[in-house]
């Protein structure tokens, strides 16, 4: 347990205000010798990747004393600067301090502090959804401009992974730096929203209160990754895309009790509860799984165990060597460049875009069926809504992904047909003739299609490009995010539009149904292309 709150956020917070003197480090102990094998330094021929660009590449292959002869070489700069320090690695192959050396039962509680963070600020972008009706008429707007602030939040969570995902992997930063500090806004940004009182001001909380919440919606599956490799992560991704599903889901289930009961200032209210604990949980109890970061503080340790500043690590070589040109790229532009770029990443992207899409569109649809037609209540209609979290938790229970990366689509195959059926069964079995628990069970079919289609996605995005997860991640959040945030504005007006007299969805639903079957052709092409294109890939395995 000592460990797990040495490497917490507020662990490290005690251990530098201390100045090193409370939660030691065993190599902070008296008697510690620093290994030999970090007293070499070293090689002048060995040049860090980031000092090397398009135009010197070759000068990997000169020996030194050519490069010498160019005093102004970039890679000649970086092979002296490096020449005399001293790379920290692991203690040996068992060191405790590695992630990858963790035992199962510390891997378990991270996965579980990990889904419980993504369910804590996912369960906020719909939570007040069910309560749009109180909303309009309190601000005294219409259906879309209500829908507004859901949309805000939704966008700009999908934006954030896009900066801070890549900040994460600093070596400087790691993952707690950016999930703590994030979330304690979040917790904070909730009283404000709570009781704002122009739909403006509401709209413009929410997109901060969004853009704080998004780090582990990106960062989350790195952070699995950090310490679970090989098979093993497809089934911590899987944990983690049900707490992604969950949070949709008890969201406005959560909204509707406290909208029918208190009222919809309410909601946040409880999403500050549930935020807040999360925060208080995660603050001494999430350990950094960052295999640079956890380096990097090594080596400044050892700095000053030893008062030599040439202790340093390969990932501080990296960025030491970048000029801010660079690191930008690095931190910035490389998930953009990823995500459109990479056209595999880019149709993969898009799908589940998709199937996030649908979902959202549904708190428009659920609200036509189950209060239109059925005639239930507010705390009913939130209750319909677990027919997609039980199609979400059959399908991580079934789900086994093979190896390699695109084996994985035929997974993918037999998923995909699925959605656009759930969706005919959704739409046409929305009539008052026809019992209420058929389109609960539709949309359950719904997300035991899309689930496996998650997992399919971030299965060969991990395996494939498992240097830039975090990055990957966010692009992918990005385009799901974008779609989930752009479909509620139009989904209600798209079902009324289209609406029949017995069939309030059907022709809507029927038109999502259409779209989700051409992209079926994603994971057929991907499966006979797509060991191609990452073998063409310079950012993939």
């Amino acid at each position: 347990m000592l460990d797990i709150i040495r490497s917490s956020f507020g662990g490290e917070i005690i251990h530098l205000l201390s100045g090193g003197r409370l939660l030691r480090y065993p190599d902070q102990q008296p008697g510690f010798v620093v290994p030999s094998s970090f007293a070499d330094p070293v090689k002048d021929d060995v040049i860090p990747l980031s000092a090397i660009n398009n135009d010197n590449e070759a000068a990997l292959k000169l020996p030194e004393e050519k490069l010498e002869s160019g005093s102004d070489s970039v890679a000649s700069s970086a092979a002296s600067t490096l020449s005399s320090d001293f790379v920290v690695d692991w203690y040996g192959t068992d060191d405790p301090e590695n992630p990858r050396n963790w035992s199962d039962r510390r891997k378990l509680l991270i996965v579980a502090e990990i889904c419980f963070l993504t369910f804590s600020v996912y369960i906020g972008s719909a939570m007040y959804s069910p309560g749009l009706d109180q909303v309009m008429a309190e601000f005294d707007v219409n259906n879309v401009v209500a829908l507004l602030p859901l949309a805000a939040y939704v966008a700009a969570y999908g934006v954030g992974p896009m900066i801070f995902a890549p900040l994460s992997e600093a070596p400087i930063i790691g993952r707690n730096w950016i999930y703590i500090p994030s979330l304690l806004f979040f917790v904070v940004l909730q009283v404000p929203t709570a009781l704002v009182n122009n739909i403006g001001g509401f709209i413009v909380i929410r997109t901060i209160t969004g853009l704080v919440a998004s780090p582990p919606l990106a960062n989350g599956g790195a952070s699995i990754g950090d310490v679970i490799s090989g098979k093993n992560l497809s089934y911590g991704l899987a944990m983690w895309s049900v707490a992604a599903v969950c949070g949709p889901v008890f969201g406005p289930f959560l909204g509707s009790v406290f909208a029918q009961i208190k009222g919809w200032r309410w909601t946040f209210w409880a999403l500050s509860w549930i935020s807040g604990f999360a925060f208080v949980v995660l603050l001494f109890l999430l350990p950094e799984t960052s295999e640079a970061t956890i380096l990097q503080r090594r080596a400044r340790r050892l700095r000053k165990l030893t008062g030599n500043n040439k202790y340093t690590t390969k990932a501080e070589q990296e960025y030491a060597n970048m000029t801010w040109g660079e690191f930008a790229y690095e931190s910035f532009v490389r998930p953009f460049i990823i995500t459109f770029r990479e056209p595999g990443v880019f149709f993969l992207n898009s799908y589940t875009a998709l199937i996030y899409a649908v979902m959202y569109s549904w708190f428009e649809a659920f609200p036509l069926v189950f209060v239109g037609v059925h005639h239930f209540n507010l705390i009913q209609m939130g209750l319909s809504y677990f027919g997609i979290l039980i199609g979400a938790v059959v399908a991580a229970a079934v789900f086994a992904p093979p190896s390699p990366p695109e084996t994985i689509f035929r997974v993918a195959l037999f998923a995909a047909p699925i959605l656009p059926v759930s969706l005919l069964m959704f739409g046409w079995s929305a009539t008052a003739s026809v019992h209420f628990i058929v389109p609960i069970l539709a949309s359950g079919l719904f997300l035991l299609g899309g689930y496996t289609i998650f997992q399919v996605v971030f299965n060969y995005l991990g395996m494939s490009y498992p240097r830039f997860l975090a990055s990957v991640f966010a692009g992918n959040d990005l385009f799901r995010s974008c779609f989930a945030a752009a479909f509620p504005l139009f989904a209600k007006a798209m079902f009324v539009n289209l609406d029949r007299p017995r069939f309030p969805v059907a022709w809507g639903s029927t038109l999502l149904a259409g779209i989700s079957l051409l992209m079926v052709l994603i994971p057929i092409v991907l499966l006979a292309l797509g060991h191609r294109l990452r073998a063409r890939s310079k950012y993939a395995n």
